[in-house]
């Protein structure tokens, strides 16, 4: 069985590079958005990510704000 540590080493690369991936992504919807005129330069826009693995019954949506 896998250790507490071990487990939150391997979390913890798993949202590594989920971090990246998503900031790129993000990054890119935004500059689209705001080049086509359906994104302000300024305010903040609602954002949600969902997060699934059903293997272990996960199933979570995070909300949030994207100040721009």
């Amino acid at each position: 069985m896998i250790g507490d540590n071990e487990l939150r080493v391997s979390i913890d690369r798993y949202l590594d590079a989920m971090r990246s991936q998503a900031q790129a992504e993000i990054a890119q919807a935004v500059r689209d958005a705001m080049a086509r005129g359906k994104l302000g330069q300024q305010g903040s826009t609602e954002a949600a990510v969902s997060l699934t693995c059903d293997k272990i019954g996960l199933n979570v949506t995070v909300y949030g704000n994207i100040d721009l």
